[in-house]
């Protein structure tokens, strides 16, 4: 009953699978059709260089579990690596970081 229960639920599901080889090899075990996983949405972003002469700022924060830090990296017009700057801020919400 397990087997055949397992077999008829696991193939009228539209869920996806785990990426977990374990899962992956139990599933195969009960002959159950897998669905994959839907992909990561892959977006492109261009960087700009600033105007001759200027310096560029580009910074970002995070935080997770309670734990947040922010950072940047500066450049110049001609793409160069000036300088960075990464802080732990503690615990705080995503909004803050």
């Amino acid at each position: 009953m397990v087997i055949s229960g397992t077999y008829l639920s696991g193939n009228l599901t539209k869920l996806a699978a785990s990426s977990s080889i374990s899962e992956f090899v139990i599933l195969k075990h009960f002959d159950v059709k897998v669905n994959p996983p839907k992909p990561n949405i892959i977006k492109e972003v261009l960087w700009s260089p600033p105007i001759f002469d200027w310096v560029k700022c580009n910074t970002d924060g995070a935080a997770s579990s309670g734990k947040a830090a922010y950072g940047g990296v500066f450049t110049n017009f001609d793409s160069d690596f000036l300088g960075a700057f990464a802080i732990n801020i503690g615990q705080c919400s995503t909004l803050n970081a």
